[in-house]
């Protein structure tokens, strides 16, 4: 009757352990999809962002040329000054081009920036969850070797 006794609070022991470190499992895991799910809006909005700037760039374009048309249609074409025109607007579109590379690049910083410090927090979520594991398991076998 004396072994049972003892294996009785061994086997709980076991069972709340081994509940402890299913529930800090569980909470690293949900830590762990809020964080995926941060990083998903946080680039939703960068691509929301970066339609909204390509749209922009693109109606300023059209503005700008029709402007320079308008410009050379009144005052230019008389005079023969269709070549200087057309380098305006060669030149409007370069810089539209340039502007979207560079907007494109901020975006794409931007994303690397957001996967690397969610990878890092979910690396350092599962390494502290694992850790935490390994301690609660010593802690028992400390406790119960005595």
């Amino acid at each position: 009757m004396g072994g049972f006794t003892s294996i009785v609070p061994m086997a709980a022991s076991v069972l709340q352990t081994g509940q402890r470190i299913a529930a800090n499992q569980s909470n690293a895991q949900s830590r762990i999809d809020q964080t995926e799910a941060a990083r998903q809006a946080e680039l939703a909005e960068i691509e929301a962002r970066e339609r909204e700037d390509a749209t922009n760039r693109e109606e300023e374009l059209r503005r700008r040329q029709a402007t320079a048309r308008a410009r050379q249609g009144a005052s230019g074409l008389m005079a023969g000054g269709s070549g200087s025109a057309s380098a305006v607007l060669a030149g409007y579109e370069k810089a539209a081009r340039q502007d979207a590379d560079q907007s494109a690049d901020a975006a794409a910083r931007n994303r690397n920036r957001i996967n690397q410090q969610a990878a890092w927090r979910e690396k350092s979520l599962l390494r502290s969850s694992q850790d935490d594991t390994v301690a609660r398991l010593n802690a028992w076998f400390s406790k119960r070797d005595g």
